[in-house]
């Protein structure tokens, strides 16, 4: 059996959905594949990806801690989160077989826009600090001449 490796997101998209393999292919983050046990694996980043004559495909990984993410809902709390087993064990690597779904952990704040009402027009808008002073009068301007 004869394994290809591939570390180019661009690559990916063929045995991987896209957002699988650009998002988490190279880039650090905070993911996690939820397995086919119901536990859910934390990694960092995909640094490769194994792809075998028969169709397996194998993922190498960076782990990350254990543990519930911070900020995540509360029905994800009562998940059982994998990480690294001991600390500096970070490299591992997971059977896509038994990956069910891929997840980003990432805590987004919600942009709220303000009403009309609180915009303001260009005119209506102060300077927070007072413009520069003009150059005394004694000192000149540089210019592109060379005097002799």
């Amino acid at each position: 059996m004869t394994w290809t490796r591939i570390t180019d997101p661009e690559q990916a998209g063929g045995p991987l959905p896209v957002w699988f393999g650009t998002r988490m292919i190279g880039l650090r983050g905070r993911f996690g594949l939820v397995l086919t046990t119901g536990d859910i694996l934390r990694i960092t980043s995909i640094t490769a990806l194994h792809e075998s004559s028969h169709g397996a495909i194998l993922l190498d990984v960076l782990l990350d801690h254990a543990g519930v993410p911070d900020g995540v809902d509360q029905a994800w709390q009562a998940k059982h989160y994998l990480g690294a087993p001991v600390p500096g064990a970070t490299m591992a690597t997971v059977s896509l077989a038994h990956v069910v779904t891929a997840v980003e952990f990432v805590v987004v704040e919600i942009a709220v826009l303000p009403d009309e009402k609180a915009l303001l027009r260009r005119d209506e808008l102060e300077l927070a600090v007072d413009p520069p002073n003009p150059l005394p009068e004694n000192l000149k301007r540089p210019t592109t001449e060379i005097s002799a």
